[in-house]
């Protein structure tokens, strides 16, 4: 299944043109269950302080759940869904004060958010522009895991200076020690995923915590997983020649941690 809308209805080839060319704007993923999903509020948050550091202006809340109620009228009930803030027109290059904002909505099967068997992954030196933000510049994001994949590795973990540890492609990284959860602190999106995580471990009682970590201090953890939209969970098997033994109380706590969070209606 796929469906997309701009500003409410099907685009024009104009109008697709326009964001297949012109790389300046964000997202955010989410997947909807029955016109629900799970951290809605800081999606919106997400778009608006996007759009405000990027463009100088926002879309709205109001705007934005309009349009994505708009688009899942026709649809079935468990959907994937991506929502996107653009210039619809204009030099990007350019500020303005009146900047004409437009939101796509994409809608495609749903993920089950099940795990799959473990991933290997490479640590690699990159950086994302603009970190913080979920932004559509992912040339070299796409190159770096591209890169990993190439020497046979399902995936890439990007470090920054002192190979300290940053974020996945496209997932941010979780960490057990037997006790405590914890995430790497660095230049890095925080991902939604892992703030509903952390918010259902604190609802539980499970104690997390944020701190820098190098790559050679992953081999004091037992469980290693990467969290973000499609899983909150997927476990790592190692990272370069760091094995991780992933002991199943460590993801016994976290499906407790993630039943935990509630689901928003948008």
């Amino acid at each position: 299944m796929l469906h997309v809308e701009i500003d409410g209805a099907v685009p024009t080839t104009a109008q697709l043109h326009r964001v297949a060319v012109v790389n300046y704007g964000h997202f955010t993923s989410m997947q909807v269950r029955g016109n629900r999903v799970r951290g809605w509020e800081l999606h919106l948050r997400r778009l608006d302080e996007a759009s405000r550091e990027m463009f100088g202006a926002s879309p709205g809340a109001e705007r934005v759940g309009g349009l994505l109620r708009h688009a899942l009228a026709g649809a079935p009930r468990e959907v994937s869904a991506r929502i996107a803030v653009f210039a619809r027109g204009g030099d990007v290059s350019v500020p303005t004060d009146t900047p004409d904002l437009g939101v796509m909505v994409s809608l495609t099967d749903p993920v089950a958010e099940t795990r799959l068997p473990p991933w290997r992954v490479r640590a690699m030196p990159y950086l994302r522009d603009a970190p913080h933000l979920k932004h559509t510049a992912t040339m070299g994001l796409s190159r770096t895991r591209r890169a990993a994949r190439a020497e046979g590795f399902d995936d890439a973990l990007f470090t920054g200076p002192d190979r300290l540890v940053l974020e996945g492609s496209i997932w941010n990284l979780g960490l057990w020690d037997g006790e405590t959860v914890t995430w790497p602190q660095g230049p890095k999106l925080p991902g939604i995923t892992e703030q509903l995580l952390t918010a259902g471990l604190d609802r539980i009682g499970a104690p997390t915590r944020t701190r820098p970590l190098r790559v050679d201090e992953l081999a004091g953890f037992q469980a290693a997983f990467a969290c973000y939209s499609w899983c909150p969970s997927q476990p790592l098997a190692d990272v370069d020649d760091i094995a991780f033994v992933n002991p199943p109380a460590a993801y016994a706590l976290l499906d407790e941690a993630w039943a935990a969070v509630p689901w928003e209606t948008v």
